[in-house]
């Protein structure tokens, strides 16, 4: 038994500060419900969650850079640390974790993947994009430069980016997209509380509404698109200052503003059950049935 554990913690220790200027492939411990921290500057980070109580990480790291990799099995930290601050070397990190894992992930400029993650996911980059892919519990993700894209159905998101594209493809009962000047896409079924804003970029929205729920889409110059699949139903009340409205659901038509400007739409469609709050300030606001 001694001899065991001095095993373990000779392997822990070894694990701690690797200097490598090639491949790299570890492992250690952690349990179903263990928390990773990723930190990489330049290059890319794959995770992907498995049916495993253990964390693999391969990969390259770079010339002139240090990976660091320790922990227990309550959590696990890894990161590259360059020697280079201004121009460090590009690293490659592709890394499985148990599936229902709690996952931290923060990069500058290197693009983040994840897959098959059942847990929580706290993503975060400066100048790459972030793809996640599969069902995790909760998504907080948020990319500066770069585009956020989820496809699956996870519990609740929050996802935005200054400059990049934000999409959700799939389902989700709570869901915050935002963006400055990027695009944001929205497509799936079962969304009950959603709120999508932008400054200048575009809000398409492509899907059905859960009865009961609430959702809310604001632009300033943005436009805005809402299509819904036949039989859904939504409570309307749209305002918009200086840009046009046009109803492709049904024949209600908007009026003038109350205050004398812009133009306003109130009504129902297949019977309500939705609260739809649409403003914008000068962007154009159309909605249409999806075929």
């Amino acid at each position: 038994m001694l001899f065991r554990s001095i095993l373990v913690c000779a392997a822990i220790v070894s694990a701690g500060a690797a200097h490598a200027q090639g491949g790299i492939d570890r492992g250690l411990p952690l349990n179903a419900d263990g928390a990773i921290r990723i930190y990489n500057t330049v290059g890319s980070v794959r995770v992907t969650g498995w049916n495993r109580d253990s964390v693999a990480v391969r990969g390259k790291v770079g010339e002139g850079n240090s990976f660091h990799f320790g922990g227990s099995r309550t959590g696990v930290k890894m990161f590259v640390e360059g020697r280079s601050e201004r121009n460090p070397a590009p690293a490659t990190l592709e890394v499985m974790v148990p599936a229902r894992s709690k996952v931290w992930v923060k990069t500058a400029s290197a693009d983040i993947e994840v897959s098959g993650v059942l847990g929580s996911l706290d993503l975060y980059v400066v100048g790459g994009s972030i793809t996640v892919n599969g069902n995790p519990a909760d998504i907080n993700a948020e990319s500066i430069d770069g585009a956020v894209k989820v496809v699956g159905s996870p519990g609740w998101v929050r996802a935005k980016s200054a400059s990049g594209d934000v999409t959700l493809d799939g389902s989700s009962a709570d869901v915050v997209l935002s963006t400055v000047s990027g695009k944001i896409n929205a497509d799936g079924s079962g969304y009950e509380r959603a709120k999508f804003e932008s400054v200048t970029g575009s809000i398409r929205f492509a899907g059905s509404l859960r009865r009961g729920g609430l959702v809310n889409f604001d632009t300033h110059s943005g436009s805005i698109e809402v299509g819904l699949s036949p039989g859904t139903g939504a409570d309307f009340d749209i305002v918009s200052i200086a840009g046009s409205i046009t109803n492709r659901l049904t024949s209600a038509r908007p009026v003038k503003g109350r205050y004398g400007r812009g133009s306003e739409l109130v009504m129902s469609s297949a019977e309500g059950g939705t609260r739809v709050a649409i403003r914008s300030f000068k962007g154009p606001v159309v909605l249409r049935r999806i075929e």
